[in-house]
């Protein structure tokens, strides 16, 4: 999870060389021929320029897959003025996807994800889509809020109250634009009618 360049990470970890850290890591998994994929977390305050350098330095890297997003304003975050919020958020990845040209970029993204950061597209989130599972148990109803776990997959969902989530539904999801929850839609979406699945299949090939 690299969220910026080593001033940024260090930062956020309040410590020191955990940027050189990481880096040297993936450099090691690589040479050993493990798969290495990012995460980064977009903050406000980053610039497109910045952001563009960034993933720029990583890409010799040979990093198998990057995945991208604005930061998830959390309610009880000690700051509320790093997020970008979802207007914005549109507005930076427009910028930023403009200069991904010929694959300059391995995103794990389908196509369809990147254009709703574009905000080209207007999808609800699905946030049965990705369920997530620790020692706690399942986590509900995305990672990102804390509502609690369920002990069985089964009582996940049928126990939980879907409809009550997503952002024209709850206020903790009003800004969020995050793969966990958006990247299952946009799946589904590529594969409803052979237009999608054309446009989705072009867009992977070129």
């Amino acid at each position: 999870h690299l969220d910026g360049g080593n001033g940024l990470v260090d930062h956020i970890c309040a410590e020191e060389g955990v940027y050189d850290k990481a880096i040297a890591a993936i450099k090691v998994a690589k040479a050993r021929g493990f798969r290495v994929t990012t995460n980064t977390t977009f903050f406000d305050g980053v610039t497109v320029e910045e952001a563009e350098k960034f993933l720029d330095h990583l890409s010799p890297l040979g990093i198998d897959g990057m995945t991208v997003a604005s930061a998830f304003q959390y309610p009880d975050a000690p700051t509320q003025d790093r997020f970008f919020g979802r207007r914005r958020t549109q507005e930076f990845f427009k910028q930023l996807l403009s200069k991904n040209k010929d694959g300059r970029w391995n995103f794990s993204h389908s196509p369809f994800y990147l254009e709703f950061l574009e905000g080209k597209r207007d999808y609800s989130c699905t946030p049965w889509g990705n369920p997530c599972y620790s020692v706690l148990g399942w986590q509900k109803p995305c990672y990102l809020l804390d509502e609690g776990y369920e002990q069985s997959f089964e009582a996940l969902m049928e126990c939980t109250d879907w409809e009550n989530y997503g952002h024209l539904n709850h206020e903790k999801c009003k800004d969020c634009t995050a793969h966990c929850g958006y990247e299952a839609t946009a799946v589904e979406d590529s594969t409803r009618g052979l237009k999608n699945m054309l446009v989705s299949a072009r867009s992977v090939l070129m």
